[in-house]
């Protein structure tokens, strides 16, 4: 089978772009600031998002230190004023990471608060805690599978472009 050069040069371009654009919107939908404004500069997210009961649950931030953690029951919901937090984060590095166990008292959503006392600094973040440990397999994303798709094209175009090299 005989095969243009230029058409295994540009295929070779054009896989190579879209693996570099997957891994690059990857990186940008990974990030917490992907999730919405922050014009405050502290960052919250709780990983994973969710959680069965008995199991566990990171808050982490970043961006402030020092911080007061509020777990509120409901999305969106917000600590009642004089509240006590959860936790507190001592000051310091600028980021914090607390882990926390999920209850049978916390099923459904939570709405997870890092607050900066006396300060317009915070940011919250959501974790859904159920009854049923969640035992189905993730179906994964569909950038997801167009970048192994890229990579593994990529590598089996070089592959080709190595033999060809080798035999002419």
């Amino acid at each position: 089978m005989i095969t243009s050069r230029s058409l295994v040069r540009r295929s070779s371009a054009v896989l190579i772009g879209l693996t570099m654009s997957a891994l690059a919107v990857g990186a940008v939908l990974a990030h917490p600031a992907s999730e919405g404004s922050h014009t405050s500069g502290c960052i919250v997210t709780v990983e994973p998002g969710s959680v069965a009961v008995g199991g566990q649950f990171t808050v982490t931030g970043q961006g402030f230190s020092g911080a007061s953690i509020f777990i509120v029951k409901g999305a969106g919901a917000a600590p009642a004023a004089g509240a006590t937090p959860n936790a507190t984060t001592p000051a310091g590095p600028m980021g914090f990471s607390v882990t926390f166990t999920a209850e049978a008292a916390d099923v459904g959503t939570l709405t997870v608060w890092g607050l900066l006392p006396e300060s317009e600094c915070g940011d919250s973040d959501q974790v859904v805690v159920t009854a049923l440990p969640n035992t189905a397999v993730p179906q994964p994303s569909e950038i997801v599978v167009l970048g192994w798709l890229a990579v593994i094209g990529a590598i089996a175009l070089g592959a080709r472009r190595i033999r060809a090299g080798l035999v002419n």
